[in-house]
């Protein structure tokens, strides 16, 4: 009788588990796009210090701009990066305009401003990125790193345009 209960149990579980409602997102359905008001220092952030990769360049002119409601017929320039060689690796948008605007900066402190603060980004190490921050001159945020677990530490820098990058991983002290 017992035997009988655990496979119709099983039975049960199976039946309940192939009928449920799988998510409608893709694997790495995100991806970010962070303003840039000078892009060249962003794409030295993301690409030579934290070790993002280019994954294209999109470039946007006036009228699609107004089509597509995310400027005021205002032409912009994406690059995409990517964080690894593997074709379902999330992506990063970095924007910049063509035009001089005037753009509010990013403030102090995360609850100061409304909206997308800051990224977390798991890494395996942070070994390379705490090297290139420290010969960058790059400020840690707080008194980061801070270890976490026993092998797991936390990282917090600012981008060149003040949004936070939260890294997370392995760090030899």
């Amino acid at each position: 009788m017992k035997n009988k209960f655990y496979l119709v149990s099983i039975i049960f579980l199976s039946y309940f588990m192939s009928n449920a409602q799988e998510s409608n997102f893709k694997t790495n359905a995100l991806t970010a796009a962070i303003i840039s008001s000078y892009s060249e220092k962003s794409l030295h952030f993301y690409k030579d210090i934290l070790g993002l990769q280019d994954a294209g360049v999109i470039e946007i002119d006036s009228n699609f701009s107004k089509k597509l409601g995310l400027s005021d017929n205002i032409p912009f320039h994406v690059d995409v990066l990517k964080f690894s060689d593997s074709p379902d690796s999330p992506n990063l948008k970095i924007v910049s305009f063509k035009t001089e605007n005037k753009r509010e900066p990013v403030n102090t402190f995360i609850e100061k401003q409304l909206g997308l603060q800051y990224l977390t980004l798991n890494v395996y190490s942070l070994n390379s990125i705490m090297e290139a921050v420290k010969k960058e001159g790059i400020k840690t945020e707080g008194e980061t790193p801070i270890k976490l677990a026993e092998d797991r530490y936390l990282l917090l820098v600012k981008d060149p345009d003040g949004v936070f990058i939260e890294l997370i991983g392995d760090y030899d002290e």
